[in-house]
């Protein structure tokens, strides 16, 4: 995990997150705070200008918030050249605006399915792409840089479990499965840019939407289980900290019961397209 001999060491870099009104957004963005690093932030929920304050007066921290919702291409594209235009370049891209809800291929009606469909999968994957999309121009230019996605468990479960969430969640799990296809594309791609590409895919944190999919089930027992947006946050840094010659293009497993650190890193196999 990251410690104090990080400190600062981000002292000067531009970070842009989305979704950071709450949870692992807001809790990522603190820690980047911390280490020095100029933020720019986003969420569809207005109370992220609070949250960006908050930061801001307890780091120290330039810290820049904007309403927008990542579904509109428009107002990510506006957000992200805004925050290249305010801070002199982009080093560092946190795309963790992501949202859940049940969906069920036997009892959703036509208009639930079609909406479900668009909510998640427009959030989830298109969001993702567009704020990636945005900032890439902005690190090529920079000479390198970081996108850190953020995915979920469920396309990269713990060994012995099988791929995928329960059975009332094929959309959500559309959309997480494409984001694998944007980092392991855009790792491939952007590998000679100096830009490393990641995704962070983790169990249960507490957070506002764990919390609403756990429903009839919260307990204390049960949050007691759960990671931290902090536990989250220190091991993007750890992974930020790796520098130009880290891993690319991994799926990083973060499990309930298991120590919260990075793996080994994979061997890169050659690619059968190009």
């Amino acid at each position: 995990m990251a410690d104090e001999a990080h400190a600062g060491s981000l002292a000067g870099q531009v970070a842009v997150v989305t979704g950071t009104a709450a949870g692992i957004g807001a809790g990522i963005a603190r820690a980047l705070g911390e280490e020095g690093a100029l933020l720019a932030t986003c969420d569809i929920q207005p109370k992220g200008a609070d949250v960006a304050t908050a930061i801001s007066q307890d780091t120290g921290a330039e810290v820049t918030f904007v309403e927008a919702d990542v579904r509109d291409a428009d107002q990510v594209k506006a957000f992200v050249d805004g925050a290249a235009a305010h801070f002199g370049g982009i080093d560092i891209v946190v795309a963790n605006a992501g949202i859940w809800r049940p969906t069920d291929p036997v009892g959703d009606d036509w208009e639930t399915t079609v909406e479900s469909f668009d909510l998640l999968v427009g959030t989830n994957l298109r969001g993702l792409y567009l704020t990636g999309r945005a900032a890439i121009p902005h690190l090529v230019s920079r000479g390198g840089g970081h996108i850190v996605n953020i995915a979920t468990d469920h396309i990269c479960p713990p060994p012995g479990w099988a791929l995928g969430g329960g059975t009332r969640m094929d959309a959500y799990d559309a959309s997480k499965f494409g984001v694998t296809g944007l980092t392991e594309s855009w790792s491939k791609r952007l590998a000679g840019e100096g830009i490393r590409v990641n995704a962070l895919c983790m169990d249960a944190v507490d957070s506002e939407m764990t919390r609403y999919a756990t429903g009839k089930a919260l307990t204390d027992e049960v949050i007691a289980r759960w990671m931290t947006p902090a536990d989250i946050a220190g091991l993007m840094l750890d992974l930020i900290h790796e520098g130009p010659d880290g891993r690319t293009g991994e799926n990083i497993g973060i499990w309930l019961d298991h120590d919260i650190v990075l793996p080994p890193r994979r061997e890169q196999l050659p690619s059968r397209h190009r």
